[in-house]
């Protein structure tokens, strides 16, 4: 069972994040002592199922790399007097995303960094395709890795990932499928595609400009 993370726990609410999953808020545990960040999906139908198929790839296992779930969130944001939501706590990560370092760098990062991070990348994609049921992310990108204060790079945002029935097969789920555009395989544009791990590979492949 996931813990359950209430509102009166938390304070110091602060939006970091949107995008067509939802919003990504920072706020302080109070009991915890230290920031989580917290993901609230967006309202609907598929909204506790979306949740609960990430959370279920999230705990596949832990990595040093691989972003872990702390608890679930259910309440209200501060001021919105909408209705309960669920969401994702997780750990905060003070660096922000790749994507956001290249954006503030006004040159190439040091080789010695470029190096460690794109090693610490493969190490996290290597995790999730070496588990019992392998998992497939399914949507790497800058933006879904994270760094903490010293560096380090975590994979996140497991909303499309899959369990993979084989090496090369596709994986189960009934979920969205799909990802970003700019990072997908050329097959996955045809009728005939399915998942493997192949294909995370293309999409690692193709952000690691983003280091340099």
């Amino acid at each position: 069972m996931e813990q359950f993370v209430e509102d009166s726990s938390l304070g110091d609410w602060e939006e970091i994040g949107s995008g067509g999953f939802g919003r990504i808020y920072k706020a302080r545990h109070h009991q915890w002592g230290f920031d989580v960040a917290i993901k609230l999906l967006l309202q609907g139908e598929r909204t506790e199922k979306s949740l609960l198929h990430e959370i279920e790839m999230m705990r596949q296992g832990t990595s040093p790399y691989v972003m872990a779930v702390r608890g679930v969130f259910k309440g209200r944001k501060p001021f919105s007097g909408g209705s309960t939501q669920l969401g994702l706590v997780m750990e905060f990560m003070e660096r922000g995303s790749l994507a956001s370092l290249q954006e503030a760098l006004d040159e190439p990062p040091p080789w010695p960094l470029v190096f460690r991070l794109a090693h610490q990348v493969a190490l996290g994609i290597n995790f999730l395709h070496s588990l019992p049921h392998p998992v497939l992310h399914q949507d790497l990108k800058p933006q879904n890795v994270l760094l903490d204060d010293s560096l380090t790079a975590k994979l996140t945002d497991f909303g499309l990932a899959r369990i993979s029935c084989s090496v090369s097969q596709v994986s189960k789920g009934d979920g969205p499928q799909g990802g970003t555009i700019n990072y997908m395989p050329p097959e996955a544009f045809e009728a005939s595609y399915k998942p493997s791990r192949a294909s995370d590979i293309y999409r690692y492949k193709s952000m690691l400009p983003a280091l340099e």
